[in-house]
């Protein structure tokens, strides 16, 4: 195969911007090299940032059909940062566009989960709510026992691999399917004002919602003993998947010429008239003093701009895939659009609701030909007329906020199939259509509002130090900002049933009270299954985020001090998204554009938000015994008290024993994480202490245990 090697200009406005004089653009650079298996052959990219530092590039912008040269800075270049990532033996696999077109994607609607799950336990909390003794005991399964069962009469799914193979089919999104994966049911209807679905649940609808889930959390796996998990590290990644990889670091890019920022003259960049767009495109490059080694193919690539004029003020802006087709929803515009028809806030831990839902379905509801009444199954109440403990529904968990996207599945799906037609230029072929806001989104940095502090605040703002080989490098922001990504998983090899299925959860992301971009400053399990080796002690063997391949580059974070809102119970929030495009922009915390959008983009659409709420179950106080006979004495129990009298005559002229009838009643446990929503650890001010004093009293509380006697 010849050598070629073909070099994507992509030019983008920097987010969005009010009264710009010069006019900011980002230029991002993606090199597609084939024909040679070492960079080396690559002379032109072995020393990249070096040979763009000495000899200069120089790109033709072309907009409204004027052309204007415009040079690179080389100020932020450090060509000692590429020169410790690349050299003549990196590996380099010929670039083959990677075709999902075929694949089919496996989700399931959140929406229509928490849906149902508000819906059945609403309907528990009044059905359930008075006692009412079994008719005909516990073998007939009646009083709030069938009630329960009908309850959750639809959510059984029995998960079997026979029935399985169906399941996926039907289940399985396609390009050019429709927005409800094939004949499976589903909830839907006008929202309230939650933004859930109103109507209430029949059994065919709850059937499709628990089928989905199981589908989405039965992805297929191989087994441990058949398929290696070692990777090679130097051959994992080749030169265009490293380049990949630091597509999440903004600043670096920048630091080794792969996105330039560059400010055109106001003139240059047309007006646009409201609700049109015109186009910004490199149409080509100059090299400088050093000639290419491999003169490379550099195809223009247009993206759709608008610069219009609303009253005394002048917007510049990536336009958005509505202006050109109205059929398509206005996504993106400056903030993400969190239409309350597309997308949603979930303040409860949906997956695991969902899951011991439909255990408890599986459980009164057995699969055909099991019979419940003759197998191991709860007892009856022992006063059924006061309460049943077996007709309850399990106890959800407040699960910080998570924003979903509905149908994401299917917005996958279409950006893939946009890719593979923009992958045509690649090779020759023309442009199908301009690039639009859409197009270009990388992530989101994730904002949220709080009506203790009244102001926005940024879930990614963090402390990063980097090191680059063995160099350091410091980001050019102070903090700078991470952002979230979408994350679509597949099979491993090997797995069973073979398949390719995409899976793609619909959250795009949940705060639970920390940072959406740093660590929390806590131990976590280490990747030792032993359990004496669970936990890292700090020894080398122990070491963490420590390159293995051949291009080492380490980030260190830990969050800008004062940045991150509270979580407490009872607080209300909002939640906003600013998109990333590729070269890392996105409007800024503060910028007062971002808060006159989030007037109609943020969630929920009320400016004075949702109040968090607890889930969890109160639990009862504890019953503490402090003689051993409380529970070794006749009759006597840790809740059942008994005092002797030893009288044998009518009057009691024996005072009462009162030995061992002592109870103590304490508290129940809780984590620290409830003590922190409900506010128990925050001083006068609403701020979380964060002196030495308070954390070693919850440790000492913590680690608090009550005498115990062993009674055989």
């Amino acid at each position: 195969m010849a050598l070629r090697q073909t070099i994507l200009f992509t030019v983008m406005p920097r987010a969005m911007t009010v009264n710009p004089d010069p006019m900011p653009v980002s230029v991002f650079v993606s090199p597609r090299l084939e024909g040679a298996a070492r960079l080396g052959a690559f002379a032109d990219w072995v020393r990249w940032t070096e040979r763009l530092r000495d000899g200069g590039l120089e790109l033709e912008l072309r907009c409204a059909g004027r052309t204007l040269g415009v040079p690179i800075d080389p100020g932020p270049l450090r060509p000692e940062l590429w020169a410790q990532l690349f050299d003549d033996e990196t590996l380099v696999r010929s670039h083959t566009f990677d075709d999902y077109s075929d694949r089919g994607v496996i989700s399931y609607p959140v929406r229509e989960a928490l849906s149902a799950l508000k819906a059945i336990y609403q309907q528990a909390s009044v059905d359930l709510a008075l006692p009412d003794a079994p008719a005909g005991g516990y073998d007939r399964q009646g009083g709030n026992r069938a009630v329960l069962r009908r309850l959750v009469d639809g959510l059984e799914v029995h998960w079997n691999g026979v029935e399985a193979r169906r399941w996926r089919e039907v289940v399985r999104l396609r390009a050019g399917a429709s927005d409800r994966a094939g004949s499976v049911a589903g909830l839907s209807g006008p929202l309230d004002g939650e933004g859930l679905f109103a109507a209430t649940p029949d059994r065919a609808s709850l059937q499709g919602v628990a089928v989905r889930f199981s589908v989405f959390h039965h992805m297929p796996t191989p087994s441990r003993e058949d398929v290696p998990l070692a990777l090679d590290p130097a051959t994992v990644l080749d030169f265009h998947q490293a380049l990949t990889a630091l597509n999440s670091y903004p600043d670096l890019l920048r630091a080794l010429g792969l996105v330039f920022d560059l400010d055109l003259p106001r003139e240059f960049v047309a007006e646009t008239p409201l609700g049109q767009t015109l186009t910004l495109a490199v149409a080509g490059v100059t090299a400088g003093p050093r000639e290419w080694a491999l003169p490379p193919a550099t195809p223009a690539l247009e993206t759709a701009y608008a610069h219009l004029r609303l009253g005394a003020d002048r917007f510049f802006f990536t336009a958005p895939r509505a202006v050109a087709d109205p059929q398509a929803p206005t996504t993106v515009l400056g903030l993400l659009s969190l239409d309350p028809e597309r997308f949603g806030l979930a303040q409860v831990d949906v997956d695991g609701g969902l899951h011991k839902a439909i255990m408890l379905a599986e459980t009164v509801r057995p699969p055909p030909g099991h019979n419940l009444v003759a197998s191991a199954g709860p007892e009856a109440a022992p006063h059924p007329e006061v309460f049943d403990p077996e007709a309850t529904l399990p106890s959800l968990r407040s699960g910080g906020v998570s924003l979903f996207a509905d149908r994401r599945a299917l917005a996958l799906l279409d950006s893939i199939a946009q890719s593979k037609a923009f992958n045509a230029v690649a090779g020759g072929g023309a442009q199908p259509r301009p690039f639009y806001a859409e197009d270009l989104v990388r992530g989101y940095r994730l904002d949220v509002w709080d009506s203790e502090t009244d102001a926005w605040h940024s879930l990614h703002r963090r402390e990063a130090e980097y090191t680059v080989g063995e160099l350091p490098f410091a980001p050019s922001r102070r903090p700078e900002e991470g952002f979230v990504q979408l994350a679509a998983t597949q099979p491993a090899p090997g797995a069973l049933p073979a398949t390719d299925d995409l899976y793609v959860h619909e959250a795009i992301a949940r705060w639970a009270g920390w940072s959406l971009s740093a660590p929390m400053p806590a131990k976590h399990l280490s990747r030792y299954p032993d359990a004496a080796e669970a936990v890292p002690d700090g020894s080398p063997k122990f070491a963490e985020d420590e390159p293995i391949t051949p291009f080492k580059v380490v980030g260190r974070y830990r969050v800008a001090p004062g940045t991150l809102p509270r979580l407490r119970f009872g607080t209300r929030y909002r939640l906003r998204a600013r998109p990333v495009d590729l070269a890392g922009n996105s409007l800024e915390l503060g910028d007062p554009l971002a808060d006159r959008l989030s007037a109609a983009f943020a969630l929920p659409v009320d400016p004075e938000g949702f109040a968090y709420l607890r889930y969890e179950p109160v639990p009862a106080p504890l019953v503490v015994l402090r003689d051993p006979r409380g529970v070794t004495g006749p009759g006597s129990a840790v809740e059942r008290i008994v005092l002797r009298t030893f009288n044998s005559v009518g009057r009691d002229t024996t005072p009462a024993d009162p030995t061992a009838t002592d109870r103590h009643i304490l508290p129940p446990r809780a984590s620290v994480e409830m003590g922190q929503r409900l506010g128990m650890f925050d001083d006068a001010a609403g701020r979380l202490k964060a002196d030495a004093a308070t954390w070693k009293l919850i440790g000492e509380r913590d680690a608090g245990e009550l005498p115990a006697t062993r009674i055989d």
